[in-house]
C-alpha cells in the first residue's frame, strides 16, 4: 500500500500531518453507516478530515472527500461530502469532537524511518496529544533524536461533579400537651 494523505490539523495556528483519523471512531461511536467514500490510491479511506485544536479542544473544522450518488438507476455521480452533510447543523462553525477519546499523533520534522504501511514512519519529532471526548488532557513532544519526552502542556481534567448535598430539614419535635382537669 503506498503512503497514504493523512488528516491535516491546525495547531497553534500552524496546519500538519496529523498521523491519526479521529472521524473513523465517530462512525461506531454513534452506530452510524459509514459513508460509501471514493477511495483513491493515496488516500484509501477515501477522505481528509481537518482539525484545530482550539481552547483546549478538539474540533472538526471540514471533511474533504467524495461518495457516488445514483440518479434514476441508470447513473451516478461523484458528490462531495464535507462536514455540513454529516453536520447539517453546524453549517461554517466547528464541530466539537466530543465522541472522540485517544491520542492524536502529529509529525515534525524530517522523516528518520520509513514506514511500508500506513502512518509506520517516524519523525525526528512527534507531539502525542492525548484527548479524552474532545477536550486535551496533555500534549508531549517526543524528540527522537535527543531522545527526550516533555511535557509541553498539561490540562486538568475537568473535576467529576460533585452530587449535591440533601438538604435537611429540621422540624421541631411536637410533643401532645395534655389538659389536666
Amino acid at each position: 500500500m503506498p503512503a497514504q494523505r493523512p488528516d491535516r490539523i491546525n495547531l497553534k495556528g500552524i496546519w500538519t500531518d496529523l498521523y491519526s483519523n479521529p472521524l473513523e471512531t465517530y462512525w461506531s461511536a454513534y452506530a452510524k453507516k459509514r459513508p460509501a467514500f471514493i477511495p483513491r490510491t493515496d488516500c484509501e479511506r477515501g477522505y481528509v478530515a481537518h482539525w484545530i485544536i482550539k481552547h483546549n479542544q478538539l474540533y472538526l473544522s471540514d471533511i474533504d472527500g467524495f461518495y457516488t450518488s445514483r440518479f434514476f438507476f441508470l447513473s451516478s455521480r461523484s458528490i462531495r461530502f464535507g462536514v455540513d452533510k454529516l453536520f447539517p447543523h453546524a453549517k461554517y462553525k466547528l464541530v466539537p469532537a466530543i465522541w472522540f477519546s485517544g491520542k492524536l499523533r502529529i509529525p515534525q520534522g524530517t522523516m528518520r524511518v520509513c514506514g511500508s504501511q500506513g502512518y509506520d514512519a517516524r519523525f525526528e519529532k512527534e507531539i502525542i496529544i492525548e484527548i479524552e471526548k474532545g477536550n486535551v488532557l496533555k500534549m508531549v513532544v517526543l524528540d527522537l533524536v535527543e531522545r527526550s519526552l516533555v511535557v509541553e502542556s498539561s490540562a486538568k481534567k475537568p473535576a467529576p461533579e460533585q452530587p449535591k448535598a440533601a438538604r435537611m430539614i429540621v422540624t421541631p419535635n411536637k410533643s401532645r400537651l395534655r389538659r389536666s382537669a
